[in-house]
This record gives structure tokens, C-alpha cells and sequence, in this order.
């Protein structure tokens, strides 16, 4: 017997197979210079790369603060003691360059203001596209909704005399400024509340809505510029909804704002530099006030009471 024999331990023996589940097969290799295969995303994940979404509520506080804003401005400017004023286009102004300087704040600090307000090669021509297209679409509407000699002729007086009369020198200056205001406008309405909507509601309805918003807005202009005769004046009112909606069609293609600012400042300027509707003669209503337009009307239709008075009161003697 060799000695440390019987110290030596048993040659060990072979291990049961263990229940432990077998490892997952490793996922093929690609093929080399083959793309690799794209990794499923979570639904709930949201791309870092994409600008946050504006919640239901940030997108019903900014389309109602713009929405009563403006439609107060509105109110202000369109008053008929401020008719041919310079305080009539300077409140306007004014709000719209402090919501204006919003929008572009609240852009850059989602990360999109490059993005929105970029210029490309095309973008004046478009918009200057659409706008001449959206000019002639108002006078064949005004020719046919308010032709000269009708007694809803009284809304177009009304509006042009609320910015002056359309044949004065002044008219260029007050183009410049319109023009000016009209670019601040798109800014606000497409560039802020359209895409604080787009969050909670989506695209279509964003677009449709903030188009809804703007021509609210514009509400108070239904008695403002009314007549006596013709009704509440709705001129400003569907014009407002009907370019709104163009104009933020323009953003949906595009995925920019600069054609659609063009679109609405020339359209507003070519309304006020190339009136759709001129008095009958040049310098008409130089000196006129809406009160006092609207003093003739009132002096005639209380003569035809007193005279259907009278009349009543003769067939009345007779029977």
C-alpha cells in the first residue's frame, strides 16, 4: 500500500444535470453593412428630441387670455368715438406686439423658434399668392353680399370710416401699420395658440379652433360697425374665420410660420391701400363721424313713425 492511500479523497464523480433553465438564445447577428434591427418603443416614451406638449389646461389658459384680450382691444379700437383716431390702431398694435413677444419667448423655450419663424427662398411669393387670391374672393363676396345702392352697403361704409376714408393721402401710413399689426397677429394666433392647442386636441382640431377663437375675437365689431338698417355687421366677423382658416392651412403644409405672416399682412394691407369699396365721391366721408352718419337714418325713420302715426289716426277719424 502506498503511504497516503487511504488519506486520499474518492475520485469525484460526475454532477446530475441541473434544472436550471437553459439561457436565451443570443438574437441573430446582422449580416455586416445591413442596418440594424429597430428596437420597439414604448408608447408611454416621448422623443427627447420632439418639444414638449402643452397640457389641456396651459392650451385653455392661452386661448382664452388671447381670446378675451383681443376681443377687448377689439372693443376699444372699434368704438365709434375712436373712428379715424390714431389711438384705434395703436391699441391694437400695442397688445399684439406684447402677445407677440410672448409667443416668441414661449418658442424659444420649447425649442422651436428657429424652427417656426425660418425664412425660405418662396415664402414672399407664396404668401403674396395667397393673399391676392383671398383679396379677389372679398370683392366677389362684397359685390355680392353688399352690392353699391343695397342697404347692407351701410357695413362697408361703416368699417372703412372706422379707418378713415379710403381716398385720403393718410391711407399709406395707415397700410404701413396695418401691415404691421397683421404680421403680429398671425404670430399670436398661429404661433402660439394654434400650437398650445395642437397638445390636448391635435392638429385639425387645433387649427379649426384657433380659426373659431380668432373670429370670436372680432365679435364686438357685429354692433360696433352695425347699421341702423342693414343689422349688426358681420364683415369682420367671417372674414376672420374664413382667412383664419386659409391661413392656418398655409402653417399645416409648410410646418412655418414667415408664409403665412406674408399671406395675412399683404391681405390686410391690399384691403386698406386698394379699398374693395370706395364712396361715390373722393373725400366723402372727410369729416364725417359714425354717430353722425348714423344721425340721418335715425331722423328718417322717426319721420315714417310720426307720418304712420298720423295716417293711423285719420283712418281711425274716417271709420
Amino acid at each position: 500500500m502506498i503511504p497516503g492511500d487511504a488519506d486520499a479523497a474518492p475520485p469525484a464523480t460526475a454532477a446530475p444535470p441541473s434544472a436550471a433553465p437553459p439561457a436565451a438564445a443570443a438574437p441573430p447577428s446582422a449580416a455586416p453593412g445591413s442596418p440594424l434591427p429597430a428596437r420597439p418603443r414604448d408608447p408611454g416614451a416621448t422623443d427627447p428630441r420632439e418639444p414638449p406638449r402643452a397640457s389641456r389646461r396651459e392650451a385653455a389658459l392661452i386661448a382664452a387670455s388671447v381670446t378675451a384680450g383681443v376681443a377687448l382691444a377689439v372693443s376699444y379700437a372699434f368704438h365709434p368715438d375712436r373712428a379715424g383716431a390714431p389711438g384705434m390702431l395703436a391699441a391694437l398694435g400695442a397688445l399684439y406686439a406684447v402677445l407677440a413677444a410672448a409667443t416668441v419667448m414661449w418658442l424659444r423655450r420649447r425649442g422651436e423658434l428657429r424652427a417656426a419663424l425660418r425664412p425660405l427662398s418662396g415664402d414672399l411669393a407664396r404668401g403674396a399668392f395667397v393673399a391676392a387670391v383671398l383679396y379677389g374672393l372679398a370683392m366677389a363676396v362684397q359685390l355680392a353680399l353688399a352690392p353699391r345702392g343695397s342697404p347692407r352697403e351701410a357695413w362697408l361704409f361703416r368699417l372703412y370710416l372706422q379707418l378713415g376714408d379710403p381716398s385720403a393721402d393718410a391711407r399709406v401710413f395707415v397700410g404701413a401699420v396695418v401691415f404691421v399689426v397683421a404680421a403680429l397677429e398671425e404670430i399670436v394666433w398661429r404661433g402660439l395658440v394654434m400650437r398650445a392647442l395642437e397638445g390636448p386636441f391635435g392638429p385639425v382640431t387645433a387649427w379649426l379652433l384657433s380659426s373659431a377663437l380668432f373670429a370670436a375675437a372680432h365679435v364686438p365689431t357685429l354692433f360696433l360697425l352695425g347699421d341702423p338698417l342693414a343689422g349688426p355687421n358681420p364683415l369682420l366677423v367671417a372674414a376672420g374665420l374664413g382667412c383664419s382658416i386659409v391661413w392656418g392651412r398655409v402653417v399645416h403644409r409648410t410646418g412655418r410660420l414667415p408664409p403665412a405672416i406674408f399671406a395675412h399682412a399683404f391681405f390686410s394691407w391690399a384691403i386698406v391701400s386698394f379699398p374693395i369699396w370706395r364712396p361715390c365721391r373722393p373725400g366723402a366721408l372727410a369729416g364725417i363721424t359714425p354717430r353722425a352718419s348714423r344721425a340721418p337714418l335715425r331722423g328718417r325713420r322717426s319721420r315714417r313713425r310720426r307720418s304712420a302715426r298720423r295716417r293711423g289716426r285719420r283712418a281711425s277719424r274716417r271709420g
